[in-house]
């Protein structure tokens, strides 16, 4: 029995050992993380370097999250889940098809220019096919186009819409909001602008009025 007890023992110095305390919540740990990989790119963010970051021992992402990967993939679930299910919501909810597509546009825009981080990680894996990518397609892109396809369909049926298809459309509402999040660039073609966070919000709002007009007008 003295000898099970010593083993329990390990077993709980090790459990202890391999789930390290950090003074940081999850959302900011995540939210670090999701820095780290806009700023450095995937490869560029090493284990170690991301511990840095975060302030914890080179271990501490593979022993909360199992790999750096996951620990990619949790930032940007953190990031990204509520939005997309917004988007969703609104696509799957009664709203006239025009009023409908209205709303999923300035919503798009109105949050693609809070996530410039996420943004920029979306972008970044959009050139080049991996794992990373359908990860990112599976999971919001593709289940965001799936569900705005047949409201496009209808609108381009009722000629509401131009016919094109659903690349072209996604590029169309997606290409400006990304803009909207290199804020630096769009800082020096405007440096007597305001930058204030209202400033921003009347810039997306603006923008995404633009889209709309394309592609309603």
């Amino acid at each position: 029995m003295a000898q099970q007890g010593a083993t329990d023992d390990r077993s709980d110095h090790t459990r202890r050992t391999r789930a390290p305390q950090v003074d940081l919540d999850d959302s900011e740990i995540l939210r670090r993380g999701l820095e780290a990989f806009a700023e450095l790119g995937y490869s560029g963010a090493s284990v170690r370097e991301l511990a840095k970051r975060l302030g914890v021992n080179h271990n501490f992402i593979n022993d909360r999250f199992g790999s750096k990967e996951k620990f990619w993939r949790a930032a940007l679930d953190h990031a990204l889940r509520a939005p997309i299910q917004q988007l969703i919501t609104i696509l799957d909810g009664d709203l006239e098809d025009v009023e409908k597509f209205t709303c999923v546009v300035r919503t798009f825009h109105s949050l693609a220019a809070n996530m410039p981080h996420a943004n920029r990680i979306v972008s970044d894996e959009s050139v080049f096919a991996s794992d990373r990518l359908n990860y990112l397609y599976s999971e919001y892109t593709g289940r965001f186009v799936e569900r705005l396809e047949p409201l496009a369909q209808r609108l381009i049926a009722s000629g509401r819409m131009p016919a094109m298809s659903m690349d072209v459309l996604f590029s169309a509402l997606t290409g400006p909001a990304v803009v909207m999040t290199q804020r630096q660039l769009v800082h020096r073609m405007n440096e007597a602008a305001d930058s204030s966070a209202d400033e921003w919000r009347q810039k997306t709002a603006a923008l995404a009025e633009v889209v709309i007009r394309g592609l309603l007008g």
